[in-house]
């Protein structure tokens, strides 16, 4: 078991940056999860998006775009409601060298 772990922890950094998880409520609602991320010339980008469906069908959607590189990252995340509206959050750090 400790080889199978070993094996698994070192084979991850070299795997792609990306994952999809379904995970369904006990009362019928779930939720669906993906996850893709991009590196190239000292930046990256990650991108998550999750698909909320309630028992009764109703669905909400949330999506987080994470861009970091050097001194700097960034982060918007929009919300969309069963009704339909929306709402955006931006957030910014800037750190001096």
């Amino acid at each position: 078991m400790r080889r199978f772990l070993l094996i698994a922890v070192l084979t991850v950094p070299m795997s792609p940056a990306f994952a999809d998880v379904t995970v369904t409520g006990d009362r019928g609602g779930s939720a669906v999860i993906s996850r893709d991320c991009a590196r190239a010339e000292g930046q990256s980008t990650c991108t998550r998006q999750t698909l909320l469906t309630g028992p009764d069908g109703k669905t909400a959607s949330r999506t987080r775009i994470r861009t970091a590189e050097r001194g700097y990252l960034a982060i918007n995340v929009t919300v969309t409601g069963p009704q339909g509206n929306t709402r955006t959050r931006d957030r910014s750090l800037t750190r001096g060298d």
